[in-house]
């Protein structure tokens, strides 16, 4: 989900419409809200049912934001800078080598983890949606989420 919803963000920098811009950035909040939620849920998860220690976890998440943003925010930013600057490639370039990266990440994903399904069972599911859609709607967790949305885009 986080691949195509990224990727569709990406996509829209090709276009000089401001509304499909603004969907662009959109989408963007929404791909970095799901990158977050779902990585941390997939890791938790993983980890309990491996059985490590639960202190493994506090470096687990240290090391995904040091390398996972901080050094390959970086070296993003500098792949960039030489596709627009020395490749002179356009200012859409970065955005291009991304949806690369991400079908490439998301092809690895998709054969290398472990898929965490939650709980099983006959209409598991439905009950999983149906109670985070009262979550949502008591209290201002919507308004909320719609805040982190927009800011993350």
């Amino acid at each position: 989900m986080y691949v195509a919803t990224y990727s569709l963000s990406c996509i829209t920098k090709h276009s000089p419409n401001y509304y499909v811009l603004m969907i662009g950035r959109l989408l963007g909040g929404i791909a970095t809200s799901l990158l977050f939620s779902a990585f941390e849920s997939w890791a938790v998860a993983a980890h309990t049912h491996a059985g490590f220690q639960d202190s493994l976890l506090s470096d687990l998440f240290t090391k995904a934001v040091f390398l996972g943003n901080g050094l390959m925010a970086i070296a993003s930013g500098l792949l960039g800078n030489i596709l627009v600057e020395s490749l002179h490639l356009g200012p859409v370039a970065p955005f291009d080598a991304a949806v690369v990266v991400l079908v490439v990440g998301g092809v690895m994903i998709q054969l290398t983890w472990e898929e965490n399904f939650g709980e099983r069972g006959a209409g598991a599911m439905v009950g999983q949606f149906k109670k985070a859609i009262i979550t949502i709607h008591q209290g201002k967790l919507g308004s909320i989420s719609l805040l982190i949305i927009c800011l993350h885009a």
